[in-house]
């Protein structure tokens, strides 16, 4: 009678763990790891987590494909630069983020979910041609093309899946 008794608590005991462990679980499996702070904004339309802010300095459009690529940030490696269309997809006119150009201080609003933070115009992975590739201006939602060598401010904003 008394190990029943025993074998009723220990079934009751692990019927009251279970859902806990599957709650523990299923909040490990959507933490970053453990020694990482959040990286950035996931969009929930797209997937797509992009970096909390650009590189903050004038950047060409090499440099700025290598950036990405070698960045290690939120024990992630597998950043890159994002397509126009990716950029594009992230603006909204209907947002409106104070900020500024980082090489003049002018004073500027950027159209930017996320909250992200701009200091310049972000380079794309498109190129037009062999000699031009595709940026973005957040402040008026437009895109650009220009020279691969030419870096005033041109920005690395990064994005993984």
């Amino acid at each position: 009678m008394r190990l029943q008794m025993m074998n009723r608590w220990l079934i009751s005991l692990l019927l009251l763990a279970v859902p806990g462990m599957t709650d523990l679980q299923a909040r490990a499996q959507n933490q970053t790891p453990a020694n990482a702070a959040p990286v950035g904004w996931t969009d929930p339309d797209t997937g797509l987590t992009w970096t909390k802010a650009d590189n903050g300095s004038d950047i060409n459009w090499n440099q700025a494909i290598a950036y990405c690529s070698n960045l290690r940030l939120g024990g992630y490696s597998d950043w890159r630069l994002p397509t126009i269309d990716e950029l594009q997809g992230i603006y909204d006119h209907s947002i409106e983020i104070p900020g500024y150009w980082s090489r003049t201080g002018e004073a500027i609003t950027w159209h930017v979910k996320g909250n992200l933070k701009l200091s310049g115009s972000p380079w794309s992975s498109n190129q037009k041609n062999l000699k031009e590739a595709w940026y973005f201006e957040f402040d008026n939602g437009s895109r650009f093309s220009i020279r691969l060598g030419f870096s005033q401010d041109g920005r690395a904003l990064c994005v993984r899946r």
